[in-house]
């Protein structure tokens, strides 16, 4: 197998990506700074690179280093959140791919396989295993009827090859969802491709749907194939599909109706033989009557809508995933925790979860990583106490939810967009452009983060 160097100075993700790709059969070696990789590279060949951006020294002087030993070295960058400018710089460097954190591991096994085969993606018999444990429907954690209901339908739709819309707010679970539909589907074998249609800029986006020629655009230097083309015989995951422009709407709508599309740049049709399952938390009802979405296009991909509930509809289900997490994340710390006392079981039934699934994994990590005796107290979750009237708000239908702070990354991030908006006057143009961001990045970034101004709404009436 081939042999790969991760470059990041988040050490528990460099560890489980490690994990991961050694138990694919890969060599694998770590450097937690770019000083520490050039040292390595210069020492020995490596098939590919894995680095975080942005990063503390230059990835095209590291990727050229790494070619002094192996002609046909390349690189994928991780972009930290808030950091597309420098991820979009890397593709121009010469990167082979771009992994925009958090990301999944099948997003990360497919990023890794083009990059080493130029184009392969399929899954062996033995990864179909991996992921069917993974993505199994009911080894999901829940009691509630809502989540029931999800998986019965689950099971149901993996058997055909119905496109199938996932909705429900944030951090629900979407893509477990539709990672269980692939997994247990007859495309298993396949690949299953995900793009995040909100994280890239239109151009960019619509090169890897699609894919490029030589000289198509500035920086093209060469032929790229898209990941349309990479999910030939699986299944291709638009997530956030309704931030697709109009115009790459039009396109993947062909691709549904003719089974082919033109890389940029070619004229040359390519077949290609893909299910599309697509996630939003949008209202693509109301999308469709302000004409930001096609009529067409959404009664193609709308088969079928899977609607995930919130936690707060869940009921129970939010103590036997906290369990779960306690046990997962206990068991990684090495720490001996036997559960939770009442008053965090209590603190946890009362809590509004606006930020979901991944906004409670995140706080019984941190509770984990607090907590000094056997038992998770109240005070480990920090969760804050929430008064009756915010509670009533929260539950009000319609209502736009705050993001939570699910983790100081988050928390810094969050920080750091509410200071760009208020320098420039809250003109969104201007702090995207101070932060370095494209204004469509920035505009995924306020929504992500439920960033809002009364200023914004006032402009819009």
């Amino acid at each position: 197998m081939s042999t790969l160097l991760i470059v990041d100075r988040d050490d528990a993700l460099r560890s489980e990506v490690a994990r991961f790709l050694l138990n694919l059969g890969h060599g694998v070696q770590e450097a937690r700074e770019c000083a520490e990789a050039l040292r390595l590279v210069g020492e020995r060949a490596f098939d590919l690179l894995i680095c975080q951006v942005p990063a503390e020294g230059s990835l095209e002087e590291l990727l050229q280093a790494a070619r002094a030993k192996n002609p046909g070295a390349a690189l994928i960058a991780q972009a930290e959140p808030g950091a597309a400018a420098e991820g979009e710089q890397a593709l121009r460097d010469g990167a082979a791919g771009l992994l925009a954190k958090p990301y999944s591991l099948p997003e990360l096994n497919f990023q890794v396989r083009r990059a080493l085969e130029g184009g392969g993606g399929r899954s062996t018999p033995a990864l179909v295993e991996r992921y069917q444990n993974v993505y199994r429907p009911y080894s999901f954690i829940g009691e509630s009827p809502g989540i029931k209901k999800v998986f019965e339908i689950v099971e149901r739709v993996a058997r055909t090859d119905s496109s199938v819309i996932i909705t429900g707010e944030t951090g629900t679970g979407k893509e477990l969802v539709a990672g269980a539909i692939h997994y247990n589907s007859p495309r298993a074998g396949g690949p299953f491709v995900r793009v995040n249609c909100a994280a890239l800029p239109e151009q960019l986006l619509e090169s890897e749907l699609f894919g490029h020629e030589k000289g198509s655009f500035t920086g093209a230097d060469r032929q790229r194939v898209g990941r349309f083309e990479h999910a030939d015989g699986g299944t291709l995951f638009l997530d956030e599909v309704a931030d697709m422009s109009l115009f790459t709407q039009a396109k993947v709508l062909r691709v549904l109706q003719e089974k082919e599309f033109e890389r940029l740049g070619s004229n040359e049709p390519v077949k290609t033989d893909v299910r599309i399952l697509s996630a939003t938390n949008k209202d693509l009802a109301e999308r469709m009557h302000r004409g930001e979405f096609r009529v067409d296009l959404y009664y193609r991909l709308n088969v079928v809508t899977i609607r995930l509930p919130s936690l707060r509809e869940r009921g129970g289900d939010v103590g036997l995933l906290a369990q779960f997490f306690l046990k997962k994340f206990a068991g990684q710390m090495g720490k001996r925790l036997r559960g939770l006392t009442p008053g965090a079981k209590e603190a946890l039934g009362r809590y509004q979860w606006p930020g979901n699934i991944r906004e409670l994994e995140n706080t019984m990590e941190r509770a984990v990583l607090m907590a000094d005796g056997e038992l998770v107290t109240a005070e480990d979750l920090a969760l804050g106490a929430q008064g009756p009237a915010q509670a009533a708000k929260s539950e009000m239908p319609g209502q736009p939810q705050p993001a939570a702070p699910t983790g100081s990354l988050q928390e810094s991030e969050r920080r750091l967009v509410l200071e760009a908006l208020e320098a420039c006057g809250w003109v969104q143009k201007e702090a995207a452009r101070s932060l370095g961001l494209s204004s469509r990045a920035l505009n995924y970034r306020i929504r992500k983060l439920g960033i809002t101004n009364p200023r914004w709404r006032q402009n819009k009436g």
